[in-house]
């Protein structure tokens, strides 16, 4: 009882819904669906749903599922922090020292880089969790793909990888791609809603060691790949440079940051879409596609049975 009492004195329901409008107003990446998802939260507040909620977790959860119910953006969400957030908003999306820290941490799980073997066949099998940023994880990404240089065919295991910097999607992306074409050859483009800007992302034109050239590559999905995971997988695909089997992805195209709603609640709002330059659109709701549609339980062997069909 005491600990619900605690809660209670976090937060007002009413100054959380009035925030949260509008933030969500000023940055969501579609303002029409702003609109919409503020008179729903507003709905909500005046039919009493928040009335009986006592608990911080609860009530974002709560808000949460309402936000998506709208939106259907699975990024958007709304967080309790119990011991208080930061009120620092930094738009320009400069690293502090905090996050610096924070990405440097994920070294003690090797950046989320899992397994990398040669399956019988010469066939390259690569699994990670998580596309750390690039500065820190760059060089272990590196010693992967040269290690798998001299494969006949790469499957890419992402059925668990839960996303994370578009950086490392395009530093990954770019060994798959000769160099001397890569300033014609454009992965995608992040429109900011906030800038009125669309940022492009492009093969680099160097990348350390070997590139993985003219040999079969193919992508493993689930409904838990998410976000530059599905990023990654989409614009290969949309390349015609991957093939991608197992499961539908969970449809997560939008990137944005967390603002600061009250002293205990911060939500993470998106604000930047993925424009591919081929579809014009991106996976947002609906996912990534399997070319090769199986249970995620099959993709690895329905993906290296392909291979070894491929290369001979």
């Amino acid at each position: 009882m005491q600990d619900t009492e605690t809660t209670q004195q976090h937060f007002s329901t009413h100054e959380i819904i009035e925030r949260l409008s509008q933030q969500i107003g000023e940055k969501y990446v579609f303002p029409d669906k702003a609109q919409e998802i503020a008179a729903a939260l507003h709905q909500h507040l005046d039919a009493g749903t928040y009335n009986d909620i006592h608990d911080g977790d609860i009530l974002a959860q709560t808000i949460t599922e309402h936000l998506r119910t709208v939106s259907h953006d699975k990024h958007l969400r709304l967080y309790y922090q119990a011991a208080g957030i930061s009120t620092r908003i930094d738009d320009n999306e400069a690293y502090t020292p905090e996050e610096i820290e924070r990405i440097r941490q994920k070294s003690k799980k090797n950046y989320g880089l899992k397994k990398v073997e040669i399956l019988d066949g010469n066939i390259g099998y690569f699994q990670f969790n998580e596309f750390a940023h690039p500065h820190f994880a760059g060089e272990s990404m590196s010693a992967a793909m040269i290690f798998l240089a001299h494969t006949q065919a790469l499957i890419i295991d992402l059925r668990t990888n839960s996303g994370g910097e578009a950086l490392m999607s395009q530093f990954l992306c770019s060994y798959f791609f000769d160099a001397f074409k890569a300033e014609q050859i454009q992965l995608n483009g992040l429109y900011d809603r906030r800038k009125d800007l669309l940022q492009q992302y492009w093969v680099f034109p160097y990348v350390p060691g070997t590139r993985y050239l003219d040999k079969p590559v193919y992508i493993l999905t689930s409904q838990h790949t998410f976000s530059a995971a599905e990023g990654f997988t989409y614009d290969l695909q949309q390349l015609k440079r991957a093939l991608v089997v197992g499961e539908t992805t969970g449809g997560g195209a939008h990137a944005g940051l967390r603002y600061p709603i009250t002293a205990y609640f911060e939500a993470f709002i998106p604000s930047v879409r993925a424009i591919n330059p081929i579809s014009g659109t991106n996976w947002e709701g609906s996912g990534v596609q399997p070319d090769l549609p199986v249970a995620q339980e099959e993709a690895l062997d329905s993906a290296y049975r392909r291979a070894l069909a491929d290369i001979h």
